[in-house]
């Protein structure tokens, strides 16, 4: 019997599996590949060296995973008649989900978002690249990079599981004329970014076969959903534990973290201030259960436990099923909550001078990376000089039909996003070794150099 379309894998024809669906194969590939350890050594917001068990990129993958799959089960509890059809026409997979919150940010560079403008810049500057963006790198490691078969490049995962990781399914606009724009914020269908470099377009164009352009499908939304609810609730306990957000009085700062959230998120189409005020006063009555600003008691514990619980309870419960394609929709007033509760990581870490500055030698690293790594696969591609590493993957992009199609057969793009391609498969403690190797500034042995 023929395996439904969206089971399907671009290269792997045969399944040969009798105890696991394509789907699950496809958790345990990421599950299994070393572009998804590698997230133990990514940041979320603060370095991971951090000597307070914070969360890491690895950690909230996992929880995104987890909530996905619970959203999809909550769907699921729905027995009317109209849920059914529902569910037959969005093709919501448990399984898909999973996969897709697991790979979600599997192309973050090492320090996470600040390191995005960075290597941004760097291709812009070389041969005609489209940029950077972490989303279109996750879309190219699980496509291109990562590797299980000598036959073929990347995870080969299923047609659904590549669309659901696509929460941007389109290529980087040619203009901004050509950007996106939703009737409202909260309108999940879209995503205003992008998702695929144009060197990935065919395996694209296959994950979209038969899907409106620019359409998030229904397994997508709820991934995305599930990321938003899981860094807005692990970001808060993070940084109250580190002393940073004190939740046990929000109310003293409430009507300034209001005005903060008005003047960062007022552009965006259709803000609602009134309803995140709402959203913010609901945050600011469930956190008066905080009797202190020291986490380690018992009481602030699982007062936070009940609150988390809470507030995740709530957003599970604001997913349900809609009459229009991708037909699932998220209530907004939630997403009004949601945003409150990341005001909070904004208001009291994210713009606050400690951060910006440690952010800023964070840039200054990636740059030094780049320009020197760079430099030298420009002098001699082929030099021992060079990591093992990034010499396979400059040799494989000139062997990458698609590349070629895409940019030309220019040796400064293949050099760029060569060179780019290795900074992202790098950990961030591995990123400032090798920038101090390269520096001249490094005390680490040439033994047993992990990059050999």
């Amino acid at each position: 019997m023929r395996k439904p379309r969206r089971a399907e894998r671009r290269h792997d024809k045969v399944e040969n599996d009798p105890f696991r669906t394509p789907y699950q194969r496809d958790r345990d590939r990421v599950l299994y590949s070393s572009a998804f350890r590698r997230l133990s050594g990514v940041a979320q917001v603060a370095a991971v060296n951090e000597q307070r068990v914070l969360h890491n990129r690895l950690t909230h993958s996992l929880k995104v995973a987890q909530l996905g799959r619970r959203l999809v089960q909550h769907l699921k509890c729905d027995d009317s008649n109209e849920a059914q059809e529902f569910r037959k026409s969005s093709g919501i997979k448990a399984d898909v989900v999973e996969t897709a919150g697991l790979v979600h940010d599997i192309g973050h560079p090492p320090f996470g978002h600040v390191s995005e403008p960075v290597l941004d810049a760097c291709l812009r500057r070389s041969g005609g690249l489209e940029g950077f963006e972490g989303n279109a790198q996750s879309f190219r490691i699980v496509t291109k990079l990562a590797r299980r078969r000598t036959e073929y490049a990347g995870l080969d995962l299923t047609r659904a599981a590549l669309d659901a990781m696509l929460k941007y399914p389109r290529l980087r606009p040619q203009s901004a004329d050509d950007l996106f724009t939703t009737p409202t914020w909260t309108d999940r269908r879209f995503g205003s970014k992008w998702g695929a470099y144009a060197s990935e377009l065919e395996d694209f164009r296959w994950a979209r076969k038969g899907a409106r352009a620019g359409l998030r499908s229904a397994n997508a939304v709820l991934m995305d959903w599930a990321d938003d609810i899981t860094y807005a609730t692990h970001d808060i306990e993070d940084y109250f534990r580190a002393g940073l957000i004190p939740l046990h009085d929000l109310a003293s700062d409430r009507d300034r973290i209001a005005k903060h959230a008005r003047h960062r998120l007022g552009k965006l189409p259709d803000f609602d201030a009134a309803l995140f005020d709402a959203g913010l006063d609901k945050v600011v009555s469930r956190f008066k259960q905080i009797t202190s600003s020291c986490w380690d008691t018992r009481a602030n514990r699982s007062a936070m436990n009940v609150i988390t619980t809470t507030n995740i309870t709530e957003c599970v419960g604001a997913v349900s099923f809609a009459a229009d394609p991708p037909y699932v929709a998220v209530d907004s007033h939630c997403q009004y909550l949601v945003e409150a509760l990341k005001e909070l990581t904004w208001f009291y870490v994210i713009d606050k001078p400690s951060l910006a500055v440690m952010q800023e030698g964070q840039k200054r690293i990636v740059q030094s990376l780049y320009d020197r790594l760079h430099a030298c696969l420009a002098e001699a591609p082929k030099s021992p000089r060079l990591p093992i590493q990034l010499r396979s993957i400059y040799r494989d992009l000139a062997r990458d039909p698609d590349f070629d199609s895409a940019y030309g057969k220019s040796s400064e793009a293949r050099q760029a996003r060569a060179v780019v391609d290795y900074i992202c498969v790098l950990t961030e403690a591995q990123a400032v070794d090798l920038d101090e190797r390269l520096s001249g500034r490094s005390h680490s042995s040439m033994f047993g150099a992990w990059f050999s």
